[in-house]
């Protein structure tokens, strides 16, 4: 009996030698492909699709769609588009080829972009009062009244002070250092990023995070107190909202987006403008006189500003359009003697 044990422990040991070695042999052969592949590089990389400029593109030209096409390119950079859509309607801050790829940091930033045609960015000052209490923010529309104090009033002791809507539905597109389409930073209320645990109490993480957010806070509160406010103006309304805000104060009043009412100037006189129109115009030349970038070449005086210039353009253009009469030579006064008598003295004669 022990012998048939040894026998069958003999014929197991060398079953498990043989299983040894057809699994060390199987473990190569699986082995070795993969070694192989990794080692080379794969000779067709994936390649994605960009927006590419289809001719070109000079700076400050709105990009339209035509202007644009799709191709494809292995391993492009990450600044660029893979929708037309999303550079149709930008700008260029520099001239684009033809068949080079868009890309972000050849097409303008900033508060340039969300200007309308025919406005024009303006800054005015602003405190808290003016701000209303620091409540404005980028993307807000906004009234500006005027508080001015009538010219015609000044040194005469009377306070001639007026208050009134200036411009209607201005849109803000900077308040302090904030800009309108600025990212804002995935913060808490804690000012921890989103998706981070906080850090374990009493830790030096805990520390230097407080640390952080004191010095977080100062700097929140530094810009709270806006000095400026960007307002996107109409150019002819530019003129207007500079000079009330050199000669008076201005006050930015927030209204609902969705409020679209403006005041009708047509039913008020119209201010005079510091530039009259040349006479004789012909009829395109008036059509161009009405544009609003004419108008605000014209300008505007703070006596119109204050209403107290209220001649239409029609007049003032009348006005100067009429001859002005060259004055001649005043002819040299004559000496004349004067003869008194007794304490009253008689009409002055003339010598000849």
């Amino acid at each position: 009996m022990p012998k048939a044990i040894r026998i069958a422990a003999i014929l197991l040991l060398a079953v498990a030698a043989l299983l040894m070695v057809l699994a060390f042999g199987i473990g190569r052969r699986a082995t070795a492909p993969t070694d192989v592949s990794s080692a080379t590089p794969p000779t067709n990389p994936s390649k994605q699709m960009v927006v590419v400029a289809s001719k070109d593109l000079p700076a400050g030209q709105p990009i339209t769609g035509a202007d644009l096409t799709i191709t494809e390119m292995a391993l492009p950079p990450a600044n660029g588009y893979s929708a037309i859509s999303a550079v149709e309607g930008r700008t260029p801050a520099r001239n684009i080829a033809a068949g080079a790829m868009v890309t972000s940091e050849q097409l303008l930033q900033g508060i340039a972009i969300g200007i309308k045609p025919g406005e024009r960015a303006v800054a005015v000052p602003v405190d808290e009062l003016a701000g209303v209490s620091n409540r404005v923010a980028p993307g807000d529309y906004v009234d500006v009244f005027m508080s001015l104090q009538d010219p015609s009033s000044a040194g005469s002791g009377q306070n001639n002070t007026q208050a009134r809507l200036l411009l209607s539905r201005l849109q803000v597109l900077g308040y302090g250092s904030a800009d309108v389409g600025q990212a804002s930073a995935n913060t808490d209320e804690q000012n921890n990023e989103i998706g981070a645990s906080p850090p374990e109490p009493g830790s030096r993480a805990e520390t230097i995070a407080s640390r952080d957010g004191r010095r977080d806070g100062s700097a929140n509160a530094d810009a709270a107190q806006a000095r400026s406010a960007i307002l996107a103006v109409p150019v002819q309304d530019a003129g207007r909202l500079l000079l009330a805000a050199h000669s008076g104060k201005l006050f930015l009043a927030l209204r609902n987006p969705g409020d679209t009412g403006l005041a009708d100037e047509s039913i008020f006189a119209t201010p005079a403008a510091v530039l009259a129109l040349r006479g004789n115009l012909d009829e395109s030349a008036a059509e161009a006189a009405a544009r609003p970038e004419n108008r605000a070449y014209a300008g505007i005086d703070l006596n119109a500003l204050a209403g107290d210039n209220n001649r239409s353009p029609s007049a003032n253009a009348v006005a100067s359009a009429a001859p002005q009469r060259r004055r001649g030579a005043r002819p040299a006064s004559r000496q004349a003697i004067e003869i008194i008598r007794g304490t009253t003295p008689s009409n002055q004669q003339s010598s000849p």
